[in-house]
């Protein structure tokens, strides 16, 4: 059987929230990124707004503020395995290995998507509060 990454999110929460015998919310339940899609989501974070004279630092930063959102959401955290869906295609290398005016043409796929309103709205409040 093919699992999805989508369908291997809700199994997940959902035995999460079976095995804690119902006794805390969704919102309550702590998972952790792949480290695929959180590398990826910090490159997003950087281009949506690049700044190459910024650190990497910043851009690690604000993923890392996005992933404790992100993580204590299950809302969030099928919205970004459907998103990262849609951006990596097939594989998660095919995503890396694409030129940034291609990312960029890509990213415009789900630009109207809540998640995509999220992370940028969250990025640009972390990358431009940042001293």
């Amino acid at each position: 059987m093919d699992t999805t990454r989508r369908e291997f999110i809700r199994l997940t929460v959902s035995f999460a929230l079976l095995s804690l015998g119902g006794r805390v919310s969704a919102g309550e339940v702590s998972l952790q990124l792949p480290n695929d899609d959180e590398k990826m989501l910090t490159d997003i974070v950087y281009q949506l707004f690049p700044h190459p004279r910024l650190s990497k630092d910043v851009y690690t930063q604000v993923t890392t503020q996005l992933r404790e959102r992100i993580v204590q959401s299950v809302e969030l955290t099928a919205m970004l395995g459907e998103a990262m869906d849609v951006l990596a295609g097939d594989s998660r290398n095919t995503w890396a290995a694409l030129p940034a005016s291609e990312k960029l043409a890509v990213l415009e796929q789900i630009q109207d998507t809540p998640f995509f309103q999220f992370v940028r709205n969250e990025t640009l409040g972390g990358v431009y509060r940042h001293p």
